[in-house]
């Protein structure tokens, strides 16, 4: 059996299905019925919670995980071996978002290695589930909205002040407590809402709901703070006992264009609240949440690694390959994101990866991947996905169509 190329090799994939996942997006993507259900995530990769599987020469397609553990070096190449081991270093997905998703923070790699080695305790009784961090970066196919890091203490306190109230007032005098510094003020505003009291957090979110719909009703407000107002009373609605749907005047409300990215490091509270991504992390499931979900939150090591100055990047630079292909490389050696479009069938070179995997999906199509021997190649029509080893050379495409392409940071 021929395992190791010749390269590309179509990928079979996960849809994992949440609450907050879309019933139609995904199979409007892969040209399908939906299936009814909400469908959040395509994962790619090799994370062993969803490995993907790889088609092989003579037998069925074989998991990418036990692949890599088997053939470490032939598939992700001696540099990335020495660096990262026997592991693909990062993991690709889709997401498509139907309802808002939970309130997270992620890890630094020195935080979840220590933890999960045992050389250092998790607050709340947290288990981490790997010794890595988690960054991540976000490429939008549709207008999406996030919440997305701190908002400056000032700016978030005069939203607050517009909801008056007792509930806001001490929100407020946190915001603005001159014996703090202003990481301090924004990380102790959202410890008090985190640890609300049981007893009043019916009542503090219908406070919330209700007085952001009079703000709406009854002011002139920019269009920022308008839809920081409208998705605080969205929010209410769907998590009526959560403190946190008051998060969208603590943390910044960003709204990402078509073709826009976003990196988040760890330490910045984040959420998407709708629309539709290619998302690149590290190959990891550390989460730590905050609110705006029915899954467990670990309070305190969420409190103990949120750091009040991490800030999602918004400008990482947009690099140009050549004319057909563009890259966003953010500060995390683990992965890189490119990008190619074509407009007719002829084929195209791709830019020279660096060293290391590959994962490649085609977002509009169909599209034609070839590498080094013409008779492997691969027709991929969107929503679908292939791998490519180390070793694979130069490839082309022949489209009309759009490709996405996950490498490790250049």
């Amino acid at each position: 059996m021929r395992v190791l190329g010749p390269w590309p090799r179509r990928m079979h994939n996960t849809i994992r299905e949440y609450e907050w996942g879309s019933t139609t997006a995904l199979a409007e993507l892969q040209g399908r019925e939906p299936s009814g259900r909400p469908e959040a995530e395509l994962w790619m990769g090799a994370h062993s919670s969803d490995p993907s599987r790889v088609d092989v020469d003579g037998a069925l397609p074989a998991g990418l995980d036990a692949l890599i553990t088997e053939h470490p070096r032939e598939l992700l190449g001696e540099a990335a071996y020495r660096q990262f081991g026997a592991r693909l270093p990062f993991l690709f997905k889709v997401l498509a978002i139907g309802h808002p998703l939970s309130l997270q923070v992620h890890p630094t790699a020195e935080r979840a290695r220590t933890v999960f080695e045992g050389q250092a305790q998790a607050y709340s009784e947290h288990r981490y589930v790997d010794p890595y961090a988690k960054p991540e970066l976000i490429y939008a196919l549709e207008p999406m909205d996030a919440l997305s890091g701190f908002r400056a203490a000032k700016q978030a306190a005069d939203l607050f002040t517009l909801l008056d109230g007792e509930r806001a007032a001490a929100i407020v005098a946190l915001l603005s407590d001159p014996g703090l510094d202003e990481t301090r003020r924004l990380e102790s505003a959202l410890r008090a809402l985190v640890t609300w009291p049981d007893a009043d957090r019916a009542a503090l979110a219908g406070d919330v709901a209700e007085r952001s719909q009079a703000v709406l009703g009854r002011r002139q407000l920019d269009p920022a703070d308008h839809r920081a107002f409208a998705w605080a009373v969205r929010l209410a609605g769907e998590y009526p006992l959560d403190p946190m749907v008051a998060a969208p005047f603590l943390l910044d409300l960003v709204r990402l264009e078509p073709g826009e990215v976003m990196f988040l490091p760890a330490g910045a509270p984040h959420a998407y609240l709708n629309g539709i991504g290619v998302e690149i992390m590290a190959n990891s499931d550390n989460v730590l949440r905050a609110g705006l979900t029915s899954k467990p939150i670990a309070v305190e090591e969420m409190l103990h690694i949120v750091d009040g100055q991490s800030r999602p990047v918004r400008d990482v630079p947009q690099l140009v390959l050549g004319p057909h292909e563009v890259a966003w490389t953010p500060p995390v050696p683990d992965f890189r994101l490119g990008r190619v479009r074509t407009a007719d069938a002829e084929p195209v070179a791709l830019h020279p990866a660096p060293a290391g995997p590959q994962v490649l999906l085609c977002i509009a199509g169909p599209v034609t991947l070839c590498g080094a021997d013409p008779s492997t190649a691969l027709r991929l029509e969107p929503g679908q996905s292939a791998f490519v080893g180390a070793d694979a050379g130069l490839l082309t495409m022949a489209g009309p169509g759009e490709l996405f392409r996950a490498t490790t940071g250049g």
